[in-house]
């Protein structure tokens, strides 16, 4: 696929990267070239089909050309999330048995402590930026190569090995294994998915009848390559022929949405959760002329929303009235997206309908997904003309869904992984004899067809009364309150829902200036009396939307987010429920013992 594309796309470009302050790009033909002479170079340190090499960086250009010179010889990539501990990835490295390791830089190879006693020591090392030095301090100077000198030996190897590397991809099958990706670990030790590229070219092509692109889309590319949905965007990219641009980074994505300017967006729900806050913000901080245009605006968006997702004709005053809409509100907010999005995608947690109905009303449509990387990364997802807020849509065509008798979702189609890598034992809890995947998660399936995903089965809570309560839920009905950042559900075996909340700080700190009230740190903000009645009432306000015993009944607040270096969130931005409660055991005990915040 990638080599058939590169011929047919040639001189258009592939990637967009920032390097060095500027902006910078490669064609198909400059991706092609640089993917054969890391392919050949891997070739020449012994590399064989099968074998397993391993990518330890953030997103960036090279790890592309990486994955595609690995998938050219029919080595398997293992992905490594660059915020991995260095116990987390000896661990990756020692179980997939992988023998070379990229790594991004010298800081990352000095992190990773390559002569440590639990690191494989032979695995060899590969650093894509050495910046001024091709190895990093404190490494044996002939363990580490530079990705330049690894392409160097490639085009050598190339040169007396005529045909070598289109004859190594020519050799490769629909069954061969392709990748093992492992799995975030939200409730345990992570496992190693192995999948084929028979699951994937599956993947691509059920994914592209459900929602039809072209070669013409541009994306901005940030989600985690460690990560199933960040790396079927990446096989997707070259599938259908978009152009790429990678985000520098999660904290310069607003910018570079200014610079890409992307008509596709795949995403998490946390960025769409902070855009949709954002915008909140700065409507209610405006005039009350400009907080009557934007309710007026998004009422309007709303009803048009309405006749879109019921296929009714959309009467011409209303119609009028949505032009007007967008030129005095929302072409304002598309500008902060680069003007041209026209489709984006929502995948790896679920999205609060509240938010997908919200941006449809301003125009932009936000189709959620479900999938699992044991799935090839996706089983369901809503269709531009046929979407439901609040539910994952509906099947891929080809792909088998029904519910267990205990309410879990079972899969069954070509996309459903090979195994768990090394672990027979889990392959075979994970999947019948009829070839029904569980999932995990607990679901219903309404009379359209439509799967609404309600919680993960491990973490269903179940109250002192025996009542069964979904915290995914409420918790995602929390952080649609634009003082709210995150929440944590908790409650097992309890007669009440507690919470342990965080504030957006900007938010909090701006409404105190309103208020007279200057905060000098986010413990003084957590603890103090007038914002604490503040977060009581709102969370009141959001016990009204839901049953007697799914109310959270008392609450603390936390000073500072929940994180990924504190490994209380996945990559993917997950919460890592064990993680956090036994982080905040203390506060939880206290609010158990009693209601210090009565609701």
């Amino acid at each position: 696929m990638f080599l058939s594309q590169a011929g047919r796309r040639g001189d258009r470009v592939l990637y967009r990267f920032a390097r060095n302050g500027h902006w910078e790009s490669y064609t198909w033909q400059e991706a092609l070239r640089r993917v054969r002479e890391i392919a050949l170079g891997l070739v020449s340190l012994g590399v064989q089909k099968g074998d397993r090499v391993a990518i330890f960086s953030a997103n960036r250009v090279e790890w592309s050309l990486i994955d595609w010179a690995n998938i050219c010889i029919g080595a398997l990539t293992v992905p490594i999330y660059s915020s991995s501990t260095p116990s987390q990835l000896s661990h990756i490295l020692s179980h997939s048995g992988s023998t070379i390791l990229f790594v991004e830089s010298p800081e990352q190879l000095v992190k990773m402590n390559p002569l440590g006693p639990s690191f494989p020591q032979e695995t060899k090392i590969v650093v894509i930026d050495p910046g001024n030095q091709s190895t990093a301090s404190g490494t044996e100077p002939m363990r580490a190569l530079s990705l330049y000198e690894l392409q160097e030996m490639g085009r050598r190897y190339g040169e007396s090995h005529d045909g070598a590397f289109e004859h190594l991809a020519g050799s490769l099958c629909p069954e061969d294994d392709l990748t093992i990706i492992y799995t975030s670990g939200t409730t345990g030790e992570p496992k190693g998915v192995l999948t084929t590229h028979a699951n994937y070219l599956f993947m691509i092509d059920a994914v592209d009848a459900a929602v039809p692109t072209t070669d013409q889309d541009v994306v901005l590319q940030f989600l985690p390559f460690a990560h199933s949905f960040g790396r079927l965007e990446h096989f997707m990219i070259v599938a259908k022929g978009y152009t790429c641009g990678f985000a520098r980074s999660m904290e310069t994505i607003a910018k570079d949405l200014l610079v890409v300017r992307p008509t596709l967006l795949f995403s998490v729900p946390r960025i769409y959760e902070n855009a949709y806050s954002r915008i909140r913000s700065r409507a209610a901080t405006g005039g009350v002329f400009q907080r009557s245009i934007f309710r007026s605006a998004v009422s309007v968006g709303r009803r048009i929303s309405r006749y879109q997702r019921e296929k009714g004709k959309i009467p011409w005053f209303l119609r009028a009235a949505g032009s007007l809409a967008h030129k005095l509100v929302f072409s304002k907010i598309h500008s902060s997206f680069g003007g041209r999005l026209r489709l984006a995608i929502s995948g790896g947690a679920p999205l609060a309908a509240e938010i997908a109905e919200f941006f449809h009303s301003l125009g932009i449509l936000i189709l959620e997904g479900y999938g699992l990387t044991e799935s090839s990364t996706v089983s369901h997802v809503n269709r531009p003309r046929r979407c439901k807020f609040g539910t994952v849509g509906l099947p891929l065509q080809g792909l088998e869904c029904r519910i267990g008798s205990d309410g879990e979702v079972l899969l069954r189609g070509a996309n459903i992984f090979k195994g768990y890598y090394r672990d027979p034992k889990g392959t075979q809890e994970a999947m019948d004899g009829d070839g029904w995947f569980y999932t995990g998660d607990i679901g219903e399936i309404d009379g359209d067809g439509f799967l609404r995903i309600t919680d993960r089965k491990k973490d269903l809570i179940v109250t002192s009364g025996g009542k069964k309560v979904a915290p995914q839920a409420i918790e995602n009905l929390l952080k649609t309150d634009p003082w709210i950042s995150q929440a944590m559900v908790i409650g097992d075996r309890q007669s009440h829902l507690l919470a342990l909340v965080t504030l957006n700080q900007e938010e909090i700190r701006q409404w105190g200036r309103g208020e007279g009230l200057v905060f000098h740190s986010p413990e003084e903000i957590a603890s103090h009396p007038r914002v604490l009645a503040l977060v009581k009432e709102r969370i009141r306000q959001k016990n009204k939307e839901l049953a007697a015993f799914e109310a959270v009944r008392g609450f603390r607040i936390l000073p500072h987010d929940f994180t990924v270096e504190k490994e209380e969130l996945t990559p993917t931005l997950k919460l890592r429920r064990q993680v956090v409660l036994e982080r905040y055991k203390e506060f939880i005990g206290e609010m158990t013992q009693k209601l210090r915040f009565d609701l």
